[in-house]
């Protein structure tokens, strides 16, 4: 069980660390309250990243 959640971690930190990668590369680099990008949870990443790309579609 233990693997399990290491692979568990390891994927999460990887999908962060690509969505992350993802809004540098749109022009973020933080929030408008101030925070990282780092500092977000992924969910608020997954997000800024469908914002982002809703957004990107209209211009």
């Amino acid at each position: 069980m233990t693997n399990f959640k290491s692979y568990l971690r390891e994927a999460h930190d990887r999908l962060k660390d690509e969505l992350i990668h993802k809004l540098l590369e749109a022009g973020w680099t933080k929030m408008t309250d101030g925070r990282q990008l780092y500092e977000l949870t992924l969910s608020e990443l997954v997000e800024e990243y469908k914002d982002t790309k809703r957004y990107r579609r209209i211009f």
